[in-house]
């Protein structure tokens, strides 16, 4: 072993061990808690937290210490997004004022892969033992401080719509209608670039990252914005594994309820409206779903080794443009299964 991978394992053991030894904390400021006032706070956890991707992600790294890190990023990431939950929350300013300095960005978000989407943190998940470290929230742009930081603020404004009064409730809804139109405009944008001779409906994908089902109050109500102010025209659809999936208004969202190898007794809390999608870990499919992910995390796709069943196309190892309008195909943004 040379002297580089001696310190590049040197630092990587003191990654590792930053990771066991994070908690979860509140830390007091007199300053707007900005997203960037957010970041400047936990600037340094949060860098270690993306090195500890790198390093899980890593097919060059001691593979002992990439293995071990990987186990740790499920724990790792809920634990900063509840440090930064509790450090807003704790702030000296009124409620008013926070949802002020969350609305002051972007609610939502947007990306080539996902399109509109919105973004939530990690510890709204209910995750299987297959899918909480494996989750592409660790991945690349998904892991930045911003990205993190992003989900914890849309978070806490879920969280205090969920057990606020009324009235919080109608605040929250009016103050994000601007939000929700500016979705909406994107939604529909995204059907101006659609390849030749493929059409779909307009949509929004809720989450992004994490799960809204967690806040199922929130998660209608902001539903049923989007569904007015687009005059139907834009669809809200979910992936969710979340215990909740049965609150959520039927009439109000495309449901696609997700299991995956070791997961299949959560098929009981599916509602009748979902369709069943699968994350075939290992390239193991199922017939009892829909559609299956041959899931690409560590930068490559599986092949099927066992089972029966549709696959999505955006996820078979030959495709090479990998999103679903490439693909011509909008199965999971229907309700039709």
């Amino acid at each position: 072993m040379n002297t580089n991978q001696i310190s590049s394992n040197y630092r990587h053991i003191e990654l590792v061990e930053w990771s066991e030894n994070l908690t979860i904390q509140t830390n007091s400021t007199t300053s707007k808690p900005t997203a960037g006032n957010l970041q400047s706070i936990f600037e340094d956890d949060l860098k270690k937290y993306f090195s500890l991707c790198g390093l899980a992600r890593s097919k060059s790294a001691n593979q002992e210490l990439s293995g071990t890190a990987d186990s740790k990023l499920f724990k790792t990431r809920v634990s900063l997004e509840k440090s930064i939950y509790h450090t807003f929350d704790s702030a000296p300013f009124d409620t008013d004022t926070k949802i002020y300095f969350v609305l002051s960005n972007n609610f939502f978000g947007n990306s080539k892969k996902q399109g509109v989407s919105l973004r939530l943190p990690l510890e709204s998940c209910e995750p299987t033992k297959l899918c909480g470290n494996a989750c592409y929230a660790h991945d690349v742009l998904d892991a930045t401080p911003a990205s993190l930081i992003r989900g914890a603020l849309n978070g806490w404004l879920a969280k205090t719509f969920e057990y606020g009064t009324k009235e919080l409730q109608n605040k929250i809804i009016n103050k994000l209608t601007p939000h929700a139109n500016t979705a909406i405009r994107n939604a529909k944008k995204e059907l101006k670039n659609l390849p030749k001779g493929f059409k779909r409906r307009a949509y929004i994908r809720f989450s992004h990252v994490g799960e809204i089902v967690n806040y199922p109050n929130f998660a209608n109500a902001l539903a049923k914005l989007v569904l007015y102010e687009s005059n139907s025209e834009v669809d809200c659809v979910v992936y969710t594994r979340h215990k909740n999936a049965k609150k959520l208004d039927p009439s109000l969202w495309v449901i696609n309820f997700t299991l995956d190898p070791v997961s299949h007794k959560r098929l009981k809390l599916a509602p009748d409206s979902a369709r069943i999608v699968y994350s075939a870990f290992g390239g193991n499919i199922s017939d009892i779903a829909d559609v299956n992910f041959l899931e690409h995390h560590r930068h490559s796709h599986s092949q099927v080794n066992s089972g029966k069943g549709r696959i999505c196309p955006a996820t078979e190892p030959e495709t090479v443009i990998r999103t679903c309008d490439a693909c011509h195909c909008n199965r999971c943004f229907t309700k039709e299964k």
